[in-house]
């Protein structure tokens, strides 16, 4: 995550990072507490009036102070946080997945008050893992999740009231995104599928067969979906007809998710390229090559036309174009 002045990062040696933009220096970092199994911060943070949130597998959701690093609150009631929060500021919330230990009630989402780190509501009959990133709607006011039990939630994002579940074939467990126009939330699954189901009902308004696990959160833009797979391929989908508009296909698997910038998309692959796309024909306009495999979405900074990229070598890139 980015603000004017910082790029923010979790990483798996247990410290959080604030860099600084204009020359990579380290600004702050953050010690977070004991990693299970190798693991500490997959957690991709979010920003919201001088806070940053993000979560950790020391059990922990954490808000910090982006300008010193001091923490502000701390919540521990999982065992484990894999799952990057979402922010709603009309209602004062953080959403996040939490994961535990208890047989059969392995997962849950929860919503803290993002001042005081307070529990507002949580459900926690989930039977699996929740490794997935909650996603919220603020035209409907709801939030939806996907889980490791094969299932979406969809819940009241004010009270946590449950609205419906749809189940799939696979785990979900990249975030979802929500188009309004069209009245559909838009995921895509381990069993190789991209679905579209209605918001209000929960109903399969149609879905697309990739040929592999899809791990990344799908982007919608004007009528279309933008998706990519563990196939190495980029899709673009009509979602009026469900029908492919174009394929991009890369040298390496997609774990990234796709970002729009300027009509232009970028992504990375584990091929270490960064990816430029026009998105009307599918069609590679540029690219950069990294030194390892990109597997997160890039950073963009719009008043410094600044592009950050993230890598699998713990290494993070600055870029301008030329």
């Amino acid at each position: 995550a980015i603000d004017e002045e910082k790029i923010y990062f979790g990483s798996d040696n247990g410290y959080f990072w604030a860099l600084n933009q204009k020359n990579g220096e380290i600004a702050w970092k953050y010690k977070v507490g004991l990693r299970a199994q190798g693991k500490s911060i997959f957690s991709s943070p979010v920003i919201h009036n001088g806070i940053i949130y993000f979560g950790s597998y020391d059990g922990n959701v954490y808000a910090l102070n982006t300008q010193t690093g001091d923490h502000k609150w701390v919540f521990r009631e999982a065992e484990w946080v894999g799952s990057s929060p979402a922010i709603s500021s009309k209602l004062n919330l953080l959403f996040i997945g939490l994961e535990f230990g208890l047989f059969k009630k392995r997962g849950g989402i929860a919503a803290l008050d993002l001042k005081t780190g307070e529990k507002k509501w949580e459900y926690r009959e989930i039977s699996e893992y929740v490794h997935c990133s909650p996603a919220y709607c603020s035209e409907k006011n709801i939030v939806a999740i996907g889980t490791n039990d094969f299932h979406v939630y969809l819940f009241n994002a004010k009270n946590g009231k449950l609205k419906w579940k749809f189940k799939t074939e696979g785990e979900i467990k990249a975030s979802l995104d929500f188009d309004i126009e069209n009245n559909l939330v838009i995921f895509g699954s381990f069993d190789k599928h991209l679905y579209a189901l209605d918001i209000d009902s929960g109903e399969l308004k149609g879905k697309f067969a990739t040929y592999d696990i899809i791990n990344s959160t799908p982007l919608v833009y004007k009528d279309n979906a933008y998706v990519a797979s563990f196939d190495k391929n980029l899709y673009s989908i009509n979602l009026k007809t469900g029908e492919l508009n174009w394929r991009f296909s890369a040298n390496g698997r997609f774990l990234a998710s796709p970002v729009i910038i300027e009509d232009k998309i970028y992504i990375g692959a584990t091929d270490g390229k960064l990816y430029e796309i026009n998105i009307q024909t599918g069609k590679m306009t540029d690219f950069f090559q990294a030194t390892e495999r990109i597997t997160n979405k890039i950073a963009y900074n719009a008043k410094t036309k600044r592009f950050f990229l993230p890598t699998y070598a713990n290494e993070i890139y600055c870029l301008e174009k030329i």
